[in-house]
């Protein structure tokens, strides 16, 4: 792991930077290289991401359905119940069934144009507090002062 220093200067002149170091550790940053308060964030940064990005088809074919449970939790973990709920029933709906990865833009574009996880998107797109929301809180929590 990439060792982050941010001068103190900078963060009296740019407090945001602390952010922005930290979203760039939780989304650059190999899973296995973080502990688990890190963890915790890349999980909900990543499902967050992708769903924002291309809705729960693309965050299921990006990540796969691997670190599911330890996902659900983390979002518990930050506040996101709701979003926790709405990935547990998305998730069993993605393994409901055998699925060929999608291999190319046009498979995903057809397959996402079927709507099958629509429902779920939405509840998600008007969940409150948002993922980032709690990430901002669960930063402000965890950094160091």
């Amino acid at each position: 792991m990439v060792i982050r220093k941010i001068n103190k200067e900078l963060l009296d002149k740019k407090p945001y930077e602390a952010w922005n170091a930290f979203i760039d550790l939780i989304a650059m940053e190999e899973y296995k290289d973080l502990n688990q308060t890190q963890r915790t964030a890349h999980l909900c940064f990543w499902y967050d991401t992708e769903v924002q990005n291309g809705g729960h088809l693309q965050y299921f074919e990006n990540k796969g359905i691997e670190k599911m449970d330890e996902t659900i939790d983390a979002l518990k973990v930050i506040g996101a119940a709701k979003q926790a709920n709405i990935l547990n029933q998305a998730s069993a709906t993605y393994s409901s069934k055998n699925r060929k990865k999608l291999n190319d833009i046009f498979a995903f574009v057809n397959e996402a144009r079927c709507g099958e996880f629509e429902e779920y998107d939405n509840e998600y797109y008007n969940s409150e507090p948002t993922v980032t929301d709690l990430l901002g809180e669960y930063f402000e929590i965890y950094s160091v002062n």
